[in-house]
């Protein structure tokens, strides 16, 4: 093999390297992206988890405190 040719070689084989550099800094970008809708969705998810838990917790509260505003009184029995 030539010196020439070696170079020639030597120069095909960086910009293989190159590209497949180039083609994972773009697959990188692209999961970036992904992940930062991911988060967005998560927070929204854990926003309406957190209200629903808050509208379920209502009426158990209210089943808790009882009654319909009259208290109960004791009955004796004797």
């Amino acid at each position: 093999m030539t010196l020439k040719q070696s170079v020639d070689q030597h120069d095909r084989e960086i910009a293989a390297i190159r590209k497949l550099l180039l083609t994972g800094m773009k697959m990188l970008n692209q999961v970036i992206v992904v992940q930062k809708r991911s988060e967005a969705r998560l927070e929204r998810l854990e926003t309406g988890v957190a209200r629903l838990e808050a509208s379920v917790q209502q009426p158990v509260d209210s089943l808790r405190r009882g009654g319909n505003g009259h208290t109960k009184r004791k009955v004796d029995l004797q």
